[in-house]
């Protein structure tokens, strides 16, 4: 009997180490699961703090029938894809989301864009000014709005109220 107790408890022993492990290992892989996430989360979070653009200036330009409207990069972090980036045009308070001109044949209800002197392709890099052409094809009554989303979720806004001519 007592053989037999002693074995009983060595295997008690083994298994309890093993179970041990195996919940250690499972803790651990969540755990770091956890701290992946939590620091993606974080890192984006800067992005989105430190990440600004301000509209400089916006108009109507009657000779290619079109708005303009004139962003900087004030931030410390560039934007990324610029054609990622959502656009809101319309009179104040019916306002419609405009696609990116994805194909180069510029239509209603599209906007593109032209870096006036960053070194990236499709990169807004800090400090900046990109040049926003935004197609209405449709008549609007002033004042005008628009409004940019970053790709990280922030936004910029603006109310103008320059005629057509």
């Amino acid at each position: 009997m007592g053989f037999t107790s002693v074995v009983v408890e060595g295997i008690l022993l083994i298994a309890a180490v093993i179970a041990a492990s195996v919940f250690a290992v499972a803790f651990l892989t969540k755990m770091s699961e956890v701290k992946e996430t939590f620091l993606y989360s974080m890192k984006a979070s800067v992005a989105r703090v430190k990440t600004k653009v301000v509209i400089a200036y916006a108009t109507y330009d009657s000779s290619q029938g079109l708005f303009l409207v004139y962003a900087k990069n004030v931030g410390q972090y560039d934007v990324l894809p610029i054609d990622k980036i959502d656009v809101y045009f319309g009179s104040l308070g019916k306002a419609s989301l405009y696609s990116y001109d994805y194909d180069g044949v510029f239509s209603a209800g599209e906007w593109s864009y032209v870096e006036l002197s960053g070194k990236k392709a499709n990169v807004w890099e800090i400090g900046e000014t990109i040049e926003i052409k935004i197609y209405n094809a449709t008549t609007i009554d002033p004042p005008y709005y628009v409004k940019i989303v970053l790709p990280y979720g922030e936004s910029v806004e603006e109310t103008f109220s320059e005629a057509p001519t």
